[in-house]
């Protein structure tokens, strides 16, 4: 009989925990050889749990609130990265799960996901009932107004302290120089929804993927301005008679391994085809 791999070939989960003032990140990950297939966070802040990253690290993370001070838990959107862990957290724990209307029927029902995302993610969540996320969340002394911010996803929303001026942003900016997009995404959409968080003036922008920046408003622009100048040169070699594939790969280089791993879900010539239909082009997802 062979005998067991060694640990560096299993497959393991990550759980890691910052903190910035107030606010705890708790990172997770899953990761096979030491390497991270893809990270979320989920952030507690006075008695508020938002988001609870993907089903493999569920356990770790249901384990980890049972010793913190958390009364309610808040979901930005149905994505598997950001409400992997809320059903066990809500049969352990007894927590209320509060999610965007448009998204409790899919997450009592449970996600249908493509292979790719089952593997990344280990499994699909566990289905849950959630309740509607109401305008405002109050939790203790803090309070958050839940944003419409579509493009990204359908049911997205961010979550405003207006007193602290944090802005939470789920998957809305993931990193400035964003490149590639899935079919159901809508890179306007998007734009618009970056600018409406914009106009609220946050001080502190909080992020699943990338953390914490304290220049908020400047990082949103920048973000803004990087897809708004993308349209502009993708639209000039359009006009020049280039086909969508050569202006794709002139301004953002072939595909990466994530497109065909992804069976061409993800892609650079998804996001640069948004941005040449203009707005209000994409599909809910």
């Amino acid at each position: 009989m062979c005998p067991p791999p060694s640990w560096d070939y299993k497959i393991a989960v990550l759980l890691e925990v910052t903190t910035h003032g107030p606010i705890t990140r708790v990172r997770m990950a899953r990761t096979i050889v030491g390497f991270d297939l893809h990270h979320s966070s989920a952030f507690h802040v006075g008695g508020l749990l938002i988001d609870t990253g993907p089903p493999a690290t569920a356990e770790e993370l249901a384990a980890w609130c049972r010793d913190r001070d958390i009364e309610m838990v808040v979901i930005t959107h149905h994505h598997e990265d950001h409400v992997g862990g809320a059903a066990r957290i809500k049969s352990t724990l007894g927590l209320p799960i509060h999610a965007p209307t448009p998204a409790i029927p899919m997450l009592a029902e449970g996600l249908r996901l493509p292979f790719y995302r089952m593997f990344v993610f280990h499994g699909r969540p566990r289905p849950f009932v959630a309740e509607p996320l109401p305008e405002t969340i109050t939790c203790g002394d803090l309070s958050f107004r839940a944003i419409p911010t579509p493009g990204h996803a359908f049911d997205h929303v961010c979550l405003f302290e207006e007193n602290h001026r944090w802005l939470f942003t789920g998957d809305l900016y993931v990193h400035e120089r964003v490149n590639m997009f899935r079919r159901i995404e809508d890179v306007w959409m998007h734009i618009d929804s970056l600018r409406r968080v914009l106009a609220l003036e946050p001080d502190l922008l909080i992020c699943s993927q990338s953390g914490f920046f304290e220049d908020a408003q400047d990082v949103l622009k920048h973000k803004i301005r990087f897809w708004e100048e993308l349209a502009d040169e993708a639209r000039r070699l359009r006009d020049r008679g280039w086909s969508l594939r050569d202006i794709t790969r002139e301004l953002l280089g072939r595909e990466g391994m994530r497109t065909y791993l992804s069976a061409g879900e993800f892609s650079k010539l998804r996001l640069i085809r948004g941005l040449l239909r203009g707005h209000g082009s994409g599909r809910p997802g």
